[in-house]
Order: structure tokens, then C-alpha cells, then sequence
């Protein structure tokens, strides 16, 4: 019987009223499918034949596309064997950064996303916030870290797995890789910039990138020109100016003068009073000017509309010029 110290490190004890209960960390054997399929997608199917080549005996099983494609849903294998063959992965395909995991996460990741429903187009954190299912739904009776939060610049996302650093390094490249394929799907800001810190079984991702919408103005700023309002009203007119700028569009200003009148070969010359000075009087043909009104008038040049005939001078002909009616008269 192993004693509690040499037990392996994907078994763990804990206490119940009924007894010791043992607990297996595992990993399902689906995402492990995904893994080789986007492999397969992004190296082509040389570099399945080559992990099949160097990958260590015991390990095979879990590297051939075929077997994992004909497996059930609820299957598993243990976490400490899904660790080393995603290490591996990383370190035979790339150089051991996480290069190699990151792209398989940002495949993944938006194929999830592009599922519908799951994608907010113009907000970042809110898609990411979304991918947590993605990133904790492969880990089977294994406690997972997921904790975002918003920054000045951007947001932060904590993920990890309790008590499994290595297991929490193959989630930060993965997440790293969701957060990619999450901003090219929301597509809010630009120049997104990301860094990342492991320490044990946790590790932080920062996200710093300029948003698209408008930064919060506190309430002693002032607005900028373009929100501040008008502070004159415009009043519309009422009914009763609108009568008056018209009638006093049409009525004459009484600055000025009066129109002269007509002049008339029947009626008397004004007084030299009203002549105009000779240093006035235009050389050229005066043109003709309006009558002036009747009101305006001075009593003593009022006429009437029908100017009388002036009378005749007497001449010894003018019994010839009467009418008959006037000849009886003069005869009576």
C-alpha cells in the first residue's frame, strides 16, 4: 500500500465522512481532437507523422487523430499525460515558447466564436468574458482560475489551474491565443497590446489597446465645442409679427420723399417757392415722375381728376360755335 507522500501527482486524497475518496485530475479527450485537427490545419499532415515519429511510446495513443476521432464525448485521459503531450507538441513543432499553442488556441477559439451568439462585435472584455466556457470546459474535476477584470487601459484576465502549474502553462498560451481571436472578432480599438506573467499555478494576462468609444469626461471639465449647447433660443415668430413684417414689407417708408406729380399742360406752374435751384436742375431729359397723392397736396394745387375746359375767347365768330340751344336763348 503506497503511503500519502508517494502517491502519484494526479491523485489526490481528500476526506469525507465515508472515507478517502480519490480524485483524478483528467483531461478530455475531444479537446485533445481539436488540438491535432488545427495541428493539422496550420502544419499540414507531415507534422502529425512526425509527432507520431518522436512522441514517447506510452504517449502514442493519445497522439493518433484517428483513435481520438472515433472516441466518445464523455471521454477522458488523465491530466498529466495531456500536459506532456501538449508540451511536447509545443516543443518539437516550435521552440518551447508557447508559439505553437497560442496558434492552436486562436484556432479554437474562433471557431467558437464564430459559432454565433457568442461574439460582441465592439466590445473586447465582454468577448473574452464569453470564452470562459472554452477555457475551463476541457478540465475534468479540476478547479479552474478565471478572473477579468477592467483596467484604465484595457483589462486583465487571471486564469490558472489550482494546483497544477504545469497545466496553468499550457492555459495561459491557449488563453493568449483565445484573447487574439477575440479581438480580431470584436474588432473594437487598435494596437492591441498583450504581456504575460506565470508564477506557479496562476497566470495574468494584461490587455492594453485604445478603445473606439469616447473617453469619460468628469463632471468640473467642460465639454468640448462640439457638445456644448447654445445657450440663445431661437423663438419662432408669432402670428402676429409675421402680419406686421409683412404689411411693412409693402408700406412706404416715410423717410422718403414724396413723388412729384405729372406735370400738366392745364395746370399753373408752381410757385417760385417749391422751383428747384439752378445748380439742381439736371441737364439731360428728365425722366417722369409719380403724381404725388391727393392728401399730400397743398390746398391751393389740388385739381380735380377732370381738368375743365378753359373757355374760348370771344370772337366775333363764336355765334357759329353755340349750340343750337344757346342760339334760342340769345334770341328769347
Amino acid at each position: 500500500m503506497l503511503a500519502l507522500g508517494d502517491e502519484p501527482s494526479y491523485l489526490r486524497r481528500q476526506g469525507t465522512p465515508e472515507g478517502i475518496k480519490s480524485v483524478t485530475h483528467r483531461l478530455r479527450s475531444w479537446f485533445l481532437r481539436g488540438v491535432l485537427e488545427a495541428l493539422e490545419r496550420q502544419y499540414g499532415s507531415a507534422a502529425l507523422s512526425l509527432l507520431t515519429e518522436k512522441i514517447p511510446r506510452r504517449l502514442l495513443a493519445h497522439a493518433s487523430l484517428d483513435r481520438l476521432r472515433t472516441s466518445a464525448a464523455l471521454d477522458t485521459i488523465l491530466l498529466d499525460d495531456g500536459e506532456e503531450l501538449l508540451l511536447f507538441i509545443d516543443s518539437l513543432l516550435g521552440d518551447g515558447s508557447g508559439r505553437v499553442l497560442e496558434s492552436i488556441g486562436q484556432d479554437l477559439a474562433a471557431r467558437a466564436l464564430g459559432q454565433g451568439g457568442v461574439a460582441k462585435l465592439g466590445d473586447l472584455q465582454g468577448t473574452v468574458a464569453r470564452l470562459q466556457a472554452f477555457l475551463d470546459h476541457p478540465f475534468v474535476e479540476t478547479p479552474t482560475v478565471f478572473e477579468l477584470k477592467r483596467t484604465d487601459r484595457g483589462f486583465s484576465l487571471l486564469v490558472g489551474v489550482v494546483g497544477r502549474p504545469r497545466a496553468t502553462r499550457v492555459l495561459k498560451h491557449l488563453a493568449i491565443g483565445a484573447v487574439s481571436a477575440a479581438e480580431r472578432t470584436a474588432r473594437e480599438g487598435s494596437g492591441m497590446k498583450l504581456s504575460s506573467d506565470l508564477l506557479a499555478d496562476r497566470a495574468t494576462l494584461t490587455v492594453a489597446y485604445q478603445r473606439s468609444e469616447a473617453p469619460s469626461r468628469r463632471q468640473s471639465e467642460m465639454p468640448p465645442p462640439s457638445v456644448r449647447r447654445s445657450t440663445h433660443s431661437v423663438r419662432p415668430p408669432s402670428l402676429s409679427e409675421e402680419v406686421e413684417r409683412i404689411l411693412s414689407s409693402h408700406r412706404m417708408p416715410s423717410s422718403y420723399p414724396p413723388p412729384a406729380r405729372l406735370p400738366s399742360m392745364y395746370q399753373s406752374s408752381p410757385p417760385p417757392s417749391e422751383k428747384a435751384p439752378a445748380s439742381e436742375r439736371p441737364s439731360e431729359v428728365q425722366p417722369v415722375a409719380a403724381r404725388r397723392p391727393l392728401s399730400e397736396r397743398p390746398p391751393s394745387e389740388r385739381t380735380s381728376e377732370v381738368q375743365p375746359v378753359a373757355s374760348r375767347a370771344s370772337s366775333p365768330d363764336g355765334a357759329l360755335d353755340r349750340t343750337p340751344s344757346e342760339r334760342r336763348r340769345s334770341k328769347g
